[in-house]
């Protein structure tokens, strides 16, 4: 196996690892929606993630982004890192995290659609087939969810649009991320996002600054900003910068498993037997859209190959 291959596997584990993380963060986002609004959970959660990386950043990374890659990286934060995130939030304050990490998990589709469609990488049988598998698990979870709340339907849609938002991200981002190192890549997304949404929640007069919450609400804010922030983003970019788009979006098949045992464990949410073998069905989708891609032991595959 080459060096690319195996980069290629372990960045498919480091994003596997990386969504599984930030399911986790829908049960965190979702315990504190009742004291916190998300707009100030999300940029808590920018703020905690950049204090923690912009350090290492600083003392170990080297080439930031200047001139006209500057603008696009700071563009594609404010995407992702500031409007998805907040719709993430505001979805938690509707809907389950059990709901919303099965939503979470249609970017797969989304994200292979859009690759094929800019011919970013290649469409193979196994990765249809991979992705379809998946999907039927979310929808079949989705139908077996005990957990749905009157009115989630907000939720439902939020968590939608921040996917497609995700989607766009990981096939537009893909390029200019392996020009940078991960630590500058994501210091340089959080903290344009977290500005912007400074910025909105200021010309809102949203009580961004009036943090008096509970004590389990800041041990869940400081869990959102270093499990679900520093640790996911730079897992999830790192990943991205060594591997196609499809295998990392497969990998967030992975968020309602973790959205999952966080809804069971902290929230005590119903999870039925149907809803697990859903997410059966995600696990498997998830190997077969990784099995054996000999066309991808390079993470930079040539377009032309698509045709």
């Amino acid at each position: 196996m080459s060096s690319d291959a195996r980069r290629g596997n372990v960045a498919a584990v480091a994003a596997v690892v990386a969504t599984f993380s930030a399911g986790t963060t829908l049960g965190a986002l979702r315990f504190v929606s009742a004291e916190i609004d998300p707009l100030t959970i999300t940029v808590l959660r920018l703020v905690i993630g950049a204090a923690i990386l912009l350090p290492l950043a600083l003392a170990f990374a080297r080439g930031w982004p200047r001139g006209h890659d500057l603008w696009i990286v700071l563009a594609f934060g404010i995407l992702f890192f500031g409007i998805s995130q907040w719709l993430v939030s505001a979805s938690l304050a509707y809907t389950s995290a059990a709901r919303g990490g099965i939503l979470a998990s249609t970017i797969p589709f989304m994200t292979l659609t859009m690759a094929a469609s800019v011919r970013a990488e290649r469409m193979t049988w196994l990765k249809l087939f991979g992705v379809t598998v998946a999907t039927v698990g979310v929808v079949l979870a989705l139908w077996q969810d005990a957990s749905a709340i009157p009115g989630g339907w907000r939720g439902d849609l939020l968590m939608v649009a921040a996917s497609v938002a995700l989607s766009a991200y990981n096939v537009a981002s893909r390029n200019i991320i392996r020009r940078y190192p991960p630590l500058i890549f994501v210091v340089c997304n959080m903290l344009p996002g977290a500005f912007i949404l400074i910025l909105i929640s200021l010309a809102a007069g949203a009580p961004l600054f009036e943090l008096q919450f509970s004590a389990s609400g800041w041990l869940a804010i400081l869990y959102i900003g270093t499990a679900g922030s520093a640790v996911t983003y730079f897992l999830l970019l790192w990943a991205l910068r060594n591997t196609t788009p499809t295998r990392v979006a497969v990998a967030l098949t992975m968020n309602p498993v973790g959205a999952i045992v966080a809804a069971a464990v902290v929230l005590d949410e119903t999870i039925t037997p149907g809803v697990w073998a859903g997410l059966a069905c995600v696990v498997a989708g998830i190997l077969l859209t990784n099995w054996r891609l000999p066309a991808e032991t390079s993470p930079n595959p040539d377009p032309s190959d698509a045709r």
